[in-house]
């Protein structure tokens, strides 16, 4: 087997918008390098001051330089039948591909990154960054931060690494680009192995141990094995799996916990990306307030901002319909419950009547508010989960061992869940279908 152990120097971080300004590759048959390749190449582009300050390489030495159309038949050449290498290889590899697909060609190739080679090789060290894997390791580069230079030395890195591990570990880290898990250079496959194929939350880590993304699923492990299946050339992409260096989970049971938990996680912990990633479905929130007159009104009010809502409704069709049927039955005037703005006072109740009779119908409706437990599995045999609503909010959840139909136990073992836009329509949904339900048991 031949490895491609390749390093390039770039214009910039990612791939989509940034091009390779020198490549070095030393290719090798597992026990030796049996040829090298080496070239700078024209961006087309001025170099960024910090990219020369960094590779000590200039506009001048590319000026002469060729293009990556005019060698990619060579480089083509020179990577066929490899498996292409790298420290940190997403990086590398996503460069190339791109540079590929930039004049029309699908290249693709198997990939092994010497990161992990060498986190296998040699665990318990707090980075391994090439330089501080060649300084553990003993080895000298003399041309840090230039292609082949870097490429030398993950090459003495790739040799100390396969000498110390079995063939088979090393054939388990060599995989296609094309849906199969590439995790990010910081995990540990540890950690990864051991997510459930079960419901529940999962939290993506920093190095600090801060979540930096936190996310529910059916399955775990599917789910997160889609973050890392992705060969996503984009800045955003590329930084997010740098930034993962642990992963954790909480079981759930069923995926409705594990919305409610995602939901408190998030609000809890604000992960970076998340925030621009979360965008809730609007809302239907019932207001209340006083108008000049002084008159006690309600009114339908739609957003995915949080509000000081009395009742949050899943469509304006449910809300009208739960007004409409108030009014009817307290005889209070449809006008002051936003339902026609039509000559709002003419012939209107007085203050103090229509307030009072407000009152009472809102404190009538609040206390037919359903009621009622979901019962559901839990997240081993044997034990059951609870999901407790309390005159139509969301309360909390528990889990308990055996079929335990004790309120006051699911109640004590309760999580409490503060509300929020999202659990309050979700409420809203199950109340609804709860009611349609007792509805069609009762006719």
């Amino acid at each position: 087997m031949l490895y491609a152990i390749t390093d390039i120097e770039t214009t910039g971080s990612y791939a989509s918008g940034n091009s390779i300004i020198e490549i070095g590759i030393c290719v090798h048959d597992g026990k030796q390098v049996v040829r090298e390749y080496h070239t700078l190449l024209d961006p087309g582009v001025r170099l960024p001051p910090f990219i020369t300050a960094l590779t000590n390489i200039n506009d001048d030495m590319l000026d002469s330089a060729p293009t990556f159309p005019q060698i990619a038949d060579e480089l083509e050449e020179v990577l066929e039948g490899t498996v292409f290498v790298a420290h940190n290889v997403s990086f590398d590899y996503s460069f190339i591909r791109a540079e590929f697909a930039a004049i029309g060609r699908n290249w693709n190739s198997k990939r092994l990154c010497t990161v992990r080679l060498a986190r296998k090789a040699f665990p318990g060290h707090r980075s391994y960054s090439l330089g501080n894997v060649c300084t553990m390791l003993g080895i000298n580069n003399e041309a840090a931060h230039r292609a082949l230079g870097d490429a030398r030395a993950a090459k003495e890195v790739f040799e100390k690494c396969i000498a110390v591990l079995d063939e088979s570990e090393i054939n388990k880290m060599i995989s296609r680009i094309t849906g199969e898990v590439h995790l990010p250079p910081n995990l540990d496959k540890k950690e990864y192995d051991a997510l459930p194929e079960r419901a529940g939350v999962y939290f993506l880590l920093n190095e600090k141990g801060k979540p930096i993304y936190i996310g529910k699923a059916r399955n775990l492990k599917k789910r997160v094995k889609q973050h890392f299946t992705t060969a996503s050339e984009g800045k955003r992409n590329q930084d997010f799996m740098r930034q993962i260096h642990h992963v954790s989970f909480e079981e759930t049971g069923t995926e409705l916990i594990a919305l409610l938990l995602e939901d408190y996680e998030i609000r809890k912990h604000w992960p970076e990306h998340n925030r621009a990633q979360k965008k809730q479905a609007e809302q239907v929130h019932l207001i209340a307030y006083y108008d000049q007159a002084g008159y006690h009104r309600l009114a339908i009010q739609t957003g995915n901002k949080f509000v000081a809502s009395y009742k949050t409704f899943s469509t304006k069709f449910a809300a009208r319909t739960w007004l409409m049927d108030m009014a009817s039955e307290f005889q209070l005037d449809m006008r002051l419950l936003g339902l026609d703005m039509f000559d709002i006072y003419a012939e209107a109740d007085a203050i103090e009547v229509h307030n009072d009779k407000l009152a009472n119908a809102l404190e009538a409706m609040q206390q037919r508010e359903p009621s009622f437990i979901i019962k559901d599995k839990g997240r081993t045999a044997g034990e059951y989960s609870y999901i407790v609503i309390a005159n139509g909010k969301l309360r909390g959840y528990s889990f308990l061992q055996d079929d335990i139909h004790q309120e006051e136990a699911i109640h004590d073992a309760l999580k409490l869940l503060p509300s929020t836009e999202t659990n309050a329509s979700i409420m809203a949904a199950i109340c609804e279908r709860e009611r349609l339900k007792n509805e069609a048991h009762s006719a």
